[in-house]
């Protein structure tokens, strides 16, 4: 079993292959996971369409952030490597490139897991249900 400094230089890790592009996805992604938390733990229903915008922002710098790894991967492998290498650089570079990716698509898990708790513990009322 690992450690947790071992854990952390991981994620640090991660954190550095993804390039310029994780400082915005881990900004964003702060800003949806706090108003999701908030939304779960108060049931503030107001709050949906920005963590709903925050969402699709983190996600989409996370694509962001992937096209332009991948941009770079393949400017590298065709003016500086030996075509011997190519594939092994490639794929090394997709997978630097893919941690933007996971790293958007991890905020946006934990979000829906607190949106759905608020959705479970704070229902909206159902109008037609309501005795007339």
């Amino acid at each position: 079993m690992q450690n947790d400094a071992s854990t952390l230089a991981k994620l640090w890790l991660a954190f550095q292959e993804g390039g310029w592009m994780m400082w915005f996805i881990f900004l964003f992604g702060l800003l949806a996971l706090s108003a999701a938390g908030r939304f779960a733990w108060r049931g503030e229903h107001q709050l949906l369409g920005f963590v709903r915008w925050m969402c699709a922002t983190a996600f989409v710098s996370g694509v962001f952030g992937f096209l332009i790894g991948m941009s770079k991967v393949f400017y590298y492998v065709i003016h500086r490597v030996k075509p011997g290498e190519r594939a092994v650089i490639l794929m090394e570079g997709t997978r630097e490139a893919l941690q933007n990716m996971s790293a958007a698509t991890l905020f946006l898990l934990i979000v829906c897991l607190l949106v759905a708790i608020g959705h479970r513990r704070y229902p909206l009322p159902n109008p037609s249900a309501v005795p007339r």
